[in-house]
């Protein structure tokens, strides 16, 4: 693939989602808009823990089921690849343009760890001096380390260069599993709260990971396709 053969906007498609001129309080609403809808996520999420088919089924409530989350018009798979379709969508609306916040992956894995971050937050001083240090500075430091590089994938995603979002979701993978090490590596014992804890950011680390291998599968079904199209 063109490194520079970008595919996230149809040809002239950016210089007319960006023909207007917004004041820093219009970004700031914009984003409130977008933050609101993690929570949306999030929301439907706490709900459906219990069911094997959540990451779908959340998908699915939060409207994602064909054109925003995958290149294939009948599937309902989150590996969301079909950013032109969208932008062409979003272009349509003048006042709303598109960016990355609006990007499925990116609503699903940051309302994802901001359970995992803000939760951590709560549990690690609650265990007190039974807390290793070390331990709980480095699984936040993964966690951290592992959004970065899921953040960078989703842009590139979006941007239409498949080869390095699967590059960048290696990456973030490396640092979810880090961030799994570094929590059972932990025991129970230490606070009630933390043998809870335990138990749903496994569910959480597990989901994001599993958004991640679908993401970069469909990536390389991409690269593939791309490859067999220039052979012929």
């Amino acid at each position: 693939m063109n490194e520079n053969d970008f595919e996230g906007l149809p040809d002239n498609e950016w210089d007319e989602t960006w023909d207007f001129s917004w004041s820093e309080f219009d970004w700031e609403r914009h984003l409130r808009e977008q933050d609101k809808a993690v929570q949306a996520y999030l929301s439907h999420y706490d709900k459906l823990t219990e069911r094997s088919d959540r990451i779908d089924e959340v998908a699915h409530l939060m409207g994602w089921d064909e054109a925003d989350w995958t290149n294939d018009e009948t599937g309902t798979d989150p590996g969301s690849l079909n950013s032109e379709s969208r932008a062409k969508d979003e272009a349509d609306r003048p006042v709303d343009p598109y960016t990355i916040h609006k990007h499925p992956v990116y609503v699903a894995t940051r309302a994802l760890f901001v359970w995992l971050q803000r939760s951590w937050e709560f549990v690690a001083p609650a265990c007190g001096p039974r807390m290793p240090l070390r331990v709980a500075v480095a699984f936040a430091t993964s966690l951290s380390r592992a959004e970065h590089q899921s953040v960078v994938a989703t842009h590139a995603l979006d941007m239409g260069d498949f080869s390095l979002a699967v590059c960048q979701v290696k990456r973030a993978l490396v640092e979810l599993n880090s961030a799994l090490r570094h929590l059972q590596s932990l025991e129970d014992g230490l606070h009630p709260a933390f043998a809870q804890f335990r138990n749903q950011a496994l569910i959480r680390l597990f989901d994001i990971r599993e958004i991640w291998l679908r993401v970069m599968r469909d990536c390389r079904d991409e690269i593939g396709r791309r490859v067999g199209e220039e052979d012929n």
